[in-house]
């Protein structure tokens, strides 16, 4: 049955709530924290002694994942456009530069403050889909109403990746999480969401392929490499309400032409196929795990042996 409607985004606005309704995501034994935590290791080797970096996160939410960043961070800026998260933020790390922005801001005033190439690490972590959705479309407790061109909307979104990637120092990195829109926990989101209006380009899976397409663009020019990971996992709810929770306000943001009798339904029965003995509910999930190095074309050259002695 339909429940009883909550406030429209509150799921970002409501101190406490986001933490409380967020379930765990595993993959293959470790959360989705572990991963970024196993690629800062490889770039940066065990944190300890001075931090030495410069580390930037964009939507940084309540700042779950930045505890994989912030031992290796000299200065830790981050951004959300949600103060409530950001006070949170701030508890956690009050060393930290943090500020309430949206991601779009938080690039251009970087840019235009002279921070272009100092970032030795930009995160942007289940996070980046919403401001490169917002050149296509724009979500109000009303409905979606999408923008008139959807041409200068690509250019737009393509102008942000570009801008991320120019704030990397050399040798910095930019990593991502973004989730995979093929599997069945997202194919019951894009159903519902559909129920309001179509996605732009191709589909769910379009701000990914946005994001993905100007770092291969950038890779051809010699600006970096490019490094791709998908993770199969599972989503874990502790009870059959906390699922629905999961699908209700974080994923569709308790948006009032979602409050429907056939979208509840819809998750009732999907909550049902995955539900375990335990009362636990497994949510098959996925993400990529993206990689982007900033660094010459040359470095795929062998290195050179020297000469032979005469």
């Amino acid at each position: 049955m339909p429940t009883t409607p909550n406030a429209f985004r509150e799921i970002y606005q409501a101190p406490g709530l986001y933490d409380r309704l967020l379930l765990p995501h595993y993959f293959d034994g470790i959360e989705d924290t572990d991963l970024v935590r196993q690629v800062m290791e490889r770039h940066y080797g065990q944190p300890g002694g001075e931090p030495a970096l410069r580390v930037a996160e964009l939507g940084c939410g309540t700042g779950r994942v930045t505890a994989a960043l912030a031992p290796y961070a000299r200065h830790l800026r981050a951004t959300d456009y949600s103060q409530s998260m950001i006070d949170t933020f701030r508890s956690r790390y009050p060393g930290a530069e943090a500020l309430p922005q949206e991601t779009t801001v938080s690039v251009k005033r970087m840019l235009a403050a002279g921070m272009a190439g100092t970032f030795n690490v930009v995160g942007a972590f289940w996070s980046l889909s919403y401001p490169l959705g917002d050149y296509f479309e724009e979500l109000s407790a009303e409905g979606i109403v999408a923008r008139p061109d959807a041409e200068q909307g690509r250019a737009e979104a393509g102008q942000l990746v570009r801008d991320i990637v120019s704030l990397l120092a050399p040798g910095g990195h930019f990593l991502a999480l973004f989730f995979d829109s093929e599997t069945p926990e997202q194919q019951l989101v894009t159903r519902a969401w559909e129920k309001v209006a179509p996605f732009p380009g191709t589909g769910r899976g379009y701000t990914r392929e946005i994001l993905l397409d100007e770092l291969q663009g950038a890779e051809a020019r010699g600006q970096g490499r490019l490094h791709v990971a998908r993770h199969g996992g599972i989503a874990v709810a502790p009870t059959a309400d906390a699922a629905r929770a999961w699908f209700t306000t974080v994923h569709m943001k308790s948006l009032p032409a979602l409050d429907d009798p056939g979208v509840h339904r819809d998750i009732d029965a999907f909550v049902a196929d995955h539900l375990q003995p335990d009362g636990q509910v497994f949510i098959p999930t996925g993400t990529y795990l993206i990689d982007f190095w900033a660094g010459p074309a040359d470095r795929h050259l062998p290195p050179q042996r020297p000469a032979d002695a005469a």
